[in-house]
């Protein structure tokens, strides 16, 4: 029958008989148990953190493919897609590939938006602690961590939303599309923008999303930016640009993609000419203006862009 001394613990009593070296090494072995127990405790609080997307899709069908595989390997556990193509069309569910079937739910959908994006969040709610909502051409970028673990950072522990700024991408001078992914193609460098897309913590009760900015419930909902720093302004969407954060996490927004990308974006709206002339103003704030698009343009939509091609102008964007 083996001793009490023969075990590990009690020789390292035997072997400290000095009570003040004992006590010493007895605290440092109650911190190491101490961050032990915490970091067990961190590890299963990002494992249980459940995060899911919304997004609606009208004629995306193209771009389904890269948006669900880089959102799963984001560490996304679900994604909800609102269907509003057309009837009778390609539906998206064809674009899903067999191995993320399991991860997607598809919604037959007729609405704006903003009805997509509170219906998702109350269907879901419950069942999710992170719920983000974008659209097929915006990407969640974060800088240093996984998602789970950038959530679950204790800067965020008092947010009930998280503000992600976009960044743009121009249309790389590219005039038709091609079958390479959007991060081949437009690889930057992107531009700032004022405007914002949230991820919102689950179970707000009375929640109103609005699409670019934060909805408020009868109770005390707190904004957060990218860093955990509290948003005290109302209407963060029309910000001036020197409010913009965007050092841990940013949204990249494929808008414009390339030009013939562009047009088909218009042509799936509702082709209205105020319409129009508002996306070209845009189009070529961001974008270089050439003759080569001009003339695309002119062809394709059938309009008269005389002005554009006196002024061939780059506006001046801050760019990160």
């Amino acid at each position: 029958m083996r001793k009490l001394k023969d075990y590990g613990y009690f020789n390292f009593i035997l072997k400290y008989k000095n009570k003040r070296l004992f006590k010493k090494e007895f605290i440092i072995l109650l911190f190491i148990f101490y961050f032990y127990i915490i970091n067990i405790f961190y590890k299963n609080k990002i494992k249980n953190t459940k995060v899911a997307i919304c997004t609606i899709g009208k004629k995306e069908n193209l771009y389904v493919k890269e948006f669900i595989s880089y959102y799963i390997k984001l560490g996304m556990d679900h994604i909800f897609i609102y269907d509003d193509n057309e009837p009778n069309t390609e539906e998206i569910s064809t674009e899903i590939e067999p191995k993320y079937k399991f991860f997607v739910t598809i919604y037959k959908f007729n609405g704006t938006q903003a009805d997509s994006y509170n219906d998702c969040y109350q269907r879901n709610n419950l069942k999710y602690n992170w719920l983000l909502f974008v659209d097929f051409d915006e990407y969640l970028y974060i800088r240093k961590y996984p998602l789970k673990y950038y959530l679950n950072k204790p800067i965020f522990n008092k947010c009930d939303f998280i503000h992600f700024h976009w960044v743009m991408a121009t249309d790389n001078n590219l005039i038709h599309y091609d079958n390479r992914s959007l991060f081949e193609r437009f690889k930057g460098p992107y531009i700032k923008s004022k405007f914002i897309k949230s991820i919102i913590r689950g179970n707000i009760k009375d929640l109103k999303y609005i699409v670019h900015s934060a909805g408020k419930s009868p109770y005390k909902n707190i904004s957060c930016n990218n860093i955990g720093q509290i948003i005290k302004y109302n209407n963060i969407d029309i910000e001036y640009i020197s409010q913009i954060n965007i050092r841990d996490a940013y949204l990249i927004h494929f808008r414009f993609k390339s030009t013939e990308e562009f047009i088909n974006k218009y042509k799936r709206g509702y082709r209205l000419m105020s319409v129009l002339i508002n996306l070209l103003e845009e189009y070529f704030k961001y974008n270089i203006v050439t003759l080569e698009k001009i003339c695309y343009l002119e062809k394709e939509l059938k309009i008269n862009l005389t002005k554009y091609k006196k002024n061939k102008k780059f506006l001046f964007y801050y760019y990160i």
